[in-house]
């Protein structure tokens, strides 16, 4: 467990990241893909929960609706529904290059008052963040399967099984029904990664997908945003 999130996850990590959007239940459609293309896969698939917090004017959500090109996310991270390990992650954006900053937090969380004391944790002077401008917004968790390329150059993800629970009610799931197949690389891989999608003559381009915006739109639409 620990060896994998070592590896996935870099402390001010610089990447570049192309997501490619599918309908549900394509993840063996894009297993078989990747396996053709050269691609191992490296764990077990996991679930990932995460949970995103945005400004009281909902500023990071205007920001990526708008199309403004620099962009940032603050999320609490937490993997296999092991409350030990949760991550305060932040997440800078500018087009498809990212830089994120991932701190593990030391707060005593429990499952059943889990907003609560992610809350406690937040507001309190441990943290970093001018915290009387952000708010929790929505919880998200899915089911992630990670891949990589036998020339070790691309990491590859595999996204679906997404279920999103507004912040007040974490009983009520509503579902995201996307696949989404992610690539990162270093930028100095990205003429490699753009030969690669050329030979292989994908039909669909890489674009632009928050699952927080999507998410926020299903329950902002269902009158669930608070």
């Amino acid at each position: 467990m620990i060896l994998l999130i070592k590896f996935f996850i870099k402390m001010n990590e610089l990447r570049i990241e192309k997501k490619f959007i599918f309908g549900k239940k394509k993840e063996e459609d894009l297993k078989k893909f990747l396996i053709i293309n050269g691609f191992t896969q490296l764990y077990q698939p996991r679930k990932i929960s995460s949970v995103y917090l945005d400004t009281l004017n909902l500023d990071f959500a205007k920001d990526n609706i708008n199309g403004v090109s620099k962009r940032k996310k603050i999320r609490f991270r937490w993997y296999d529904d092991n409350l030990s390990y949760i991550y305060l992650e932040e997440k800078n954006k500018q087009n498809f290059q990212v830089n994120k900053n991932v701190n593990k937090i030391f707060a005593n969380v429990k499952k059943e008052s889990i907003i609560s004391d992610l809350k406690r944790y937040f507001y309190s002077s441990q943290n970093k963040y001018n915290t009387f401008n952000y708010k929790f917004i929505l919880k998200i968790n899915y089911l992630r399967s990670y891949w990589l390329s036998n020339n070790k150059k691309f990491r590859a993800t595999i996204d679906h099984n997404l279920k999103i629970n507004p912040i007040n009610n974490l009983f009520l799931d509503l579902d995201l029904n996307e696949t989404i197949l992610e690539f990162k690389f270093s930028q100095d891989n990205e003429a490699s990664f753009r030969d690669f999608t050329h030979n292989k003559d994908l039909q669909i381009r890489a674009k632009k997908f928050s699952k927080y915006i999507q998410s926020f739109f299903l329950l902002e639409s269902s009158g669930l945003i608070v």
